[in-house]
């Protein structure tokens, strides 16, 4: 199973030197390839005659190229771009993986044009140009890379070797074995440099777990001061408290917005920098603990469903107030998603993604309908409403969990189709769930914990 390893890597001056003249000049390159597209693909066009073609943008007439497709792939970029001072600054390989790159873009490209003439997308354009003087990602495959006392060396063009004080190494983190390498790419990221592993450690997808019943689930409502609300086909429920996270996304906006006070929309500096790096890595660390909770959950209780209600675009459309938006539009529960749907297949837990209409209005235990967007019957009615925050009267005038609800109302949706039985999802499940911290609750000795319990039960069922 492949997978991708950030590491944040520790180099000295000279060698950030060299890593940032590097990626500046597969900046350079990934400019060159898209001009040298660009230029070829116009010509093409303009020898087809009657190429150009007039529209209205605003209150002017405008002219411009029709949309084609680009017949430029990347053997003719390697070739024509291969004299280039900035390839021949590049490790041959290292250069070519760049070109591929502006090479899949135009594929992408292409692909799109066709789409736009069957009305599926608005019209595409070419691949932008990347800022001058900016930097981009290098990146070297396995066969070039060599492991000499636990260091990685990755391969040296002609043109800077001479020029270099030492040997380029990178360290080669403990936990991955050289073995499993696939590729290797040294990407900026805010002011600082990251490795990423990409590596296959030879472990398959589990397609059936012994150890977990497939006719239970845990079901999962997202939101913003409770991030994400759990209840189970046998009677428990949970929240995964997102108020920690919402006061370090209200931190990160009040620093940012003390650094660029009296600058510009566009300002940035390396105080800007180290806000975002501190956020980003506190929001990485809490879908990780998420991720792993959620699934070590699974594997304790023996469930094999794990159920998420999601509406893709929901937060692009999202009209709230701006102190909601903000509050709610930031919490990564898509990126807490994707990291789902990698962690599951490891352990055999089927990983259940739906839509989420009308399951917060709709009463659970009245067992009301629940129709998707734009089905709506004209005279439906919940039989239930929703008191105040957090609370929910049903139709029989009980008070309950109104996240709960939700939750429940989404394992509904999909209980006919993955044949589970809600029949112990009651009152008292819907009622009092237990409420978990991320950094306090979910320390490393709680997952630990859990690990090990799973991994004596995989033992003793072996046995």
């Amino acid at each position: 199973m492949y997978r991708t390893i950030p590491v944040r890597a520790k180099f000295n001056d000279w060698e950030n030197d060299y890593w940032a003249d590097q990626c500046r000049n597969s900046n350079s390159l990934i400019n060159c390839a898209i001009y040298y597209a660009k230029q070829k693909h116009y010509s093409a066009l303009a020898e087809m005659g009657n190429a150009q073609s007039l529209y209205w943008r605003g209150d002017e007439l405008r002219s411009g190229w029709k949309t084609y497709r680009c017949d430029i792939k990347y053997p003719e970029l390697d070739k024509a771009l291969k004299q280039s001072p900035h390839y021949k600054a590049l490790a041959a390989q290292a250069a070519q993986q760049t070109l591929k790159s502006v090479g899949e873009s135009i594929t992408s490209y292409n692909g799109l044009v066709k789409a736009y003439y069957k009305g599926e997308v608005d019209r595409p354009r070419l691949p932008k140009y990347r800022k001058k003087g900016g930097l981009a990602a290098v990146t070297f495959p396995k066969q070039l890379l060599r492991l000499i006392d636990g260091r990685v060396y990755p391969p040296i063009s002609k043109e800077v070797k001479p020029h270099l004080i030492d040997e380029i190494s990178l360290h080669l983190p403990e936990f991955i074995d050289f073995d499993w390498v696939k590729e290797v790419t040294i990407r900026p990221n805010l002011g600082e440099f990251w490795v990423d592993w990409v590596i296959d450690d030879g472990k398959e997808p589990i397609t059936h777990n012994p150890n977990l019943d497939y006719s239970q689930a845990w079901s999962f409502d997202h939101g913003g001061t409770n991030w994400l609300t759990g209840v189970s086909t046998r009677g428990r429920s949970l929240i995964i408290d997102g108020r920690k996270l919402k006061s370090m996304n209200q931190g990160y906006c009040r620093l940012v917005a003390k650094y660029k006070q009296g600058k510009s929309d566009f300002y940035w500096d390396a105080n800007l920098d180290r806000v975002q790096r501190k956020r980003n890595n506190q929001t990485r660390d809490a879908i990780n603990k998420a991720a792993r909770f959620i699934v070590n959950r699974c594997l304790n209780d023996g469930i094999g469903n794990l159920i998420i209600g999601w509406n893709n675009g929901q937060k692009q459309r999202s009209k709230m107030s701006k102190r909601n938006n903000q509050n709610f539009v930031v919490i990564p529960t898509g990126r807490l998603i994707e990291r789902l749907k990698q962690f599951c297949p490891e352990y055999g837990i089927v990983l259940t993604i739906t839509e989420e209409s009308y399951t917060s209005k709709s009463c659970f235990l009245s067992d009301d309908f629940l129709p998707k967007v734009g089905e709506k019957p004209q005279n439906w009615k919940p039989s239930g409403t929703r008191v105040k925050r957090g609370m929910y009267k049903t139709g029989s005038c009980f008070l309950i969990n109104a996240d709960c609800n939700g939750a429940a109302n989404i394992a509904r949706k999909v209980a006919t189709q993955l044949g589970i039985d809600l029949t112990k999802v009651g009152r008292g499940a819907l009622t009092l769930p237990k409420r978990y911290d991320l950094l306090s609750d979910l320390t490393r000795t709680y997952r630990k914990r859990c690990l090990n319990r799973t991994i004596s039960e995989k033992l003793t069922t072996v046995a």
